[in-house]
């Protein structure tokens, strides 16, 4: 029953579409300066936090008014134990080692083409911990899928710089789809129930 409740946050795909545009946009920023005018390389690296803070901040906002006007018309209001500080002090930290195995010096230290695979590996047990979580199966090809990408990536005759922000444009590509799919099956198995 537990799981049934947690999985009517992710019904409509919304949280999908919003998490997917972030990935890909992070993706697309990080690979600006390789396409952009030598100079002007420094801006692309400005748009990044100006889309990942608004993101963090308002994101759960965002999704609030879109399920208000899209979900909870269709299928009803659920109200979520809100989560504790333990556990948003271990989102941060896993979030902050992932910043750290991803950094240049951390980088430098490994074989440069292995930092797409262990990206790959550690979002693969993320999404394949929160497919679990909720007893999805989409996730459980999503984390085959990202495995699988990160896999390619580090296959291919590009470098791990490249490697890791195409992959996780291609990731954020993939929950768009997923996402997109995913409400639209809503929106088709459920109406707008009456006043």
């Amino acid at each position: 029953m537990h799981q049934r409740i947690r999985r009517y946050w992710m019904i409509d795909g919304l949280p999908e579409l919003l998490i997917g545009s972030i990935f890909l946009l992070n993706g697309l920023f990080q690979l600006a300066p390789l396409v952009m005018p030598a100079g002007s390389a420094g801006w692309a690296n400005l748009l990044l936090p100006c889309t990942m803070i608004p993101a963090m901040l308002w994101g759960r906002q965002l999704l609030h008014a879109l399920k208000v006007r899209i979900t909870y018309p269709r299928t009803g209001y659920v109200s979520y134990r809100q989560p504790k500080r333990w556990q948003y002090a271990l989102g941060g930290l896993v979030g902050i080692g992932i910043g750290i195995a991803l950094a240049p010096p951390v980088q430098n230290q490994i074989a440069a083409t292995w930092v797409p695979v262990l990206t790959g590996m550690t979002l693969a047990a993320g999404i394949g911990y929160y497919g679990v979580y909720l007893g999805m199966r989409r996730f459980y090809v999503l984390a085959v899928f990202v495995a699988v990408i990160g896999m390619l990536m580090h296959w291919l005759p590009i470098d791990s710089f490249l490697g890791t922000s195409l992959e996780i444009a291609v990731v954020g590509v993939w929950m768009l789809l997923s996402g997109s799919i995913t409400l639209y099956r809503y929106l088709q198995h459920t109406q707008t129930e009456p006043l």
